[in-house]
């Protein structure tokens, strides 16, 4: 009696264990956990608005690089092509003739009287202009919703830095033009060192002689700091602003003379008062890249170490 028992006792702990792991078992692959309800969170939106200077102290905000630009000063394309920016010019004037693929873009007219009306109706995100630009003319481009930058700043011929500088900032593009700065200013400074200590020779840039006047660059031009920067003395600093006269030059009588376009050593020859000079007689005369030299953008470089070696040639063999 008492295995009996004992066997049907065993009999049912061995049915419980049976049915208490079936149980667990069922539990196990019938649980299913719930789904954690998560939103998924809204990116932020990102601010590209930025203001920005231009050369008279007029701020400008945008509110996203612009795209599309027109330019309306030779320097300024330049300053465009040399930051690689090209894809935004929509089109410039008729002087502005470098680089080469320049011409591949359309012109809206003259540097000084440009046809308002076209650039209106390219409608660029910006238009690029220099004090030259009339400011009728620049209120009129305004006035159709279309935002204008001048860019501009001939006081020193380092100003041609700032011009870079502010292109680059107006078309966000700041380390571009930083970089082409820091170029620049290495080039021009191996000039400089160059001609340290070296006797100073009298200049004097002819930048125009003949019926119509004398003209120079006198003193508090850029391009008479390139002169004096260059190991020389430019004898027109006893004036200010580009008119001469040719008898303060054959009272300086310089040792060389750098030509502009508009001026011929053989034409100096046969001219009064510059056919006595000391430079002519010497055949000391240099043409010079007009567009490089007068233009305040990344050629300023080109222009100086051109200056350099046409007052010192000696140095530069």
């Amino acid at each position: 009696m008492k295995r009996k028992l004992l066997m049907t006792a065993a009999i049912i702990m061995a049915t419980a264990m049976v049915l208490t792991a079936c149980t667990a078992q069922e539990t196990e692959v019938s649980f299913t956990p719930e789904p954690t309800s998560k939103s998924t969170p809204e990116p932020t939106p990102v601010d590209t608005s930025y203001t920005v200077s231009d050369s008279q102290g007029n701020e400008i905000t945008f509110s996203d690089v612009p795209k599309t630009v027109v330019s309306l000063a030779p320097n300024i394309t330049e300053i465009i092509f040399a930051l690689g920016a090209q894809d935004k010019l929509l089109a410039r004037t008729d002087w502005c003739n470098y680089p080469a693929e320049v011409f591949e873009y359309e012109s809206v007219g003259n540097i000084d009287q440009p046809d308002v009306e076209k650039i209106i109706s390219l409608n660029p995100d910006l238009v690029l202009l220099s004090e030259i630009t009339s400011k009728e003319l620049a209120l009129q481009i305004q006035n159709a919703g279309i935002p204008f930058f001048v860019v501009d700043n001939e006081e020193t011929f380092e100003g041609a830095y700032t011009c870079i500088e502010m292109v680059g900032d107006v078309l966000a593009l700041e380390d571009e033009a930083d970089a082409i700065v820091l170029d620049m200013k290495t080039r021009i400074q191996e000039v400089m060192d160059k001609v340290a200590g070296v006797d100073k020779k009298k200049v004097y840039y002819v930048m125009g002689y003949g019926e119509y006047g004398d003209f120079t660059a006198g003193k508090g031009t850029f391009i008479s700091e390139m002169i004096n920067s260059c190991g020389a003395v430019n004898v027109a600093d006893d004036t200010e602003g580009w008119s001469y006269s040719v008898e303060k030059l054959v009272e300086h009588d310089p040792d060389v003379l750098l030509l502009s376009m508009w001026a011929s050593a053989d034409g100096l020859k046969t001219v009064n008062g510059y056919k006595d000079l000391t430079a002519v007689k010497n055949e000391s005369m240099y043409p010079l890249d007009d567009d490089s030299l007068q233009r305040l953008g990344p050629r300023i470089a080109d222009a100086f170490e051109a200056m350099a070696a046409a007052i010192h040639p000696e140095l530069f063999e």
